[in-house]
């Protein structure tokens, strides 16, 4: 897909090739919050995640990680992570992620989604509910130091 002045843009499903660019991109967007990578090696090698990778000029610049698990009595998708470089957010990658991401779910017969994000997070906060992401409830301190998170659902 060409974007803008002709970038070339395209998601596909990261590989443990990529480990390297997932652990600096998540320590970019992340920092103190990172997912280590150790746990990104795991979600590379398992097959209960979902982990795909979006590239600009074969660039990566973003990825998401998420799985299908047992929520609420049924199963659902969780999105673990979401990362944007910083100087290729507000141009529709993180959207395209989620909606690759959801797609894939709904072809897996998923009919709901939801995951959690701190509570000041208000770009992310906007960004999922753009998307039909509503507020679920409010988890105490689930982040350090002494952050709350709140958890957000969207029924695909």
């Amino acid at each position: 897909m060409c974007l803008g002045s002709c970038l070339e843009f395209r998601i596909r499903r990261a590989t443990l090739e990529d480990l390297d660019s997932l652990v600096e991109i998540e320590a970019k967007c992340f920092a103190d919050e990172a997912f280590t990578r150790n746990q990104l090696d795991y979600c590379l090698k398992s097959s209960d995640f979902v982990c795909l990778v979006a590239l600009v000029d074969e660039k990566m610049v973003g990825f998401v990680i998420g799985s299908v698990e047992i929520f609420s009595g049924e199963m659902a998708g969780h999105v673990y992570t979401l990362d944007v470089l910083e100087g290729y957010r507000k141009r529709g990658f993180g959207s395209r992620l989620l909606y690759a991401f959801e797609s894939i779910l709904a072809e897996r017969g998923i009919r709901a989604v939801y995951l959690e994000v701190r509570v000041d997070n208000i770009p992310a906060r906007r960004l999922y509910s753009k998307h039909g992401y509503k507020p679920f409830k409010v988890l105490k301190d689930y982040y350090e130091p002494k952050a709350d998170a709140v958890m957000l659902r969207k029924i695909l």
